[in-house]
C-alpha cells in the first residue's frame, strides 16, 4: 500500500513542477516579447529626427469632400 502511495506522491510532484515550470516559461515569452515591443517601439522613435510630423488618417469630409484629421470636425460644420 505504501508503494502506491509513494508512486501517487511522486507522479504528484513531477506533475506539480512541470506546471509550474511552463507557467515560468509562459511569463518570461510574455516579458521577453513585450521587450522585444518596447524595443521596435523605441528604434522607431529613435530613428525620427526631432519635429518630423507624425502621420495622420485623413476622412473625406460628408458635405464638402476635404480631407480632415479623423477624429476633428470639418470647417464648413463650424460655419
Amino acid at each position: 500500500m505504501t508503494k502506491i502511495i509513494l508512486t501517487v506522491a511522486v507522479i504528484y510532484a513531477v506533475w506539480f513542477i512541470f506546471k509550474h515550470k511552463n507557467r515560468i516559461a509562459a511569463a518570461h515569452r510574455a516579458v521577453m516579447a513585450e521587450k522585444a515591443r518596447e524595443q521596435a517601439r523605441n528604434a522607431e522613435t529613435a530613428t525620427r529626427k526631432p519635429g518630423t510630423p507624425v502621420a495622420q488618417d485623413l476622412l473625406p469630409c460628408p458635405k464638402c469632400g476635404s480631407y480632415i484629421p479623423a477624429g476633428t470636425r470639418c470647417s464648413c460644420e463650424k460655419a
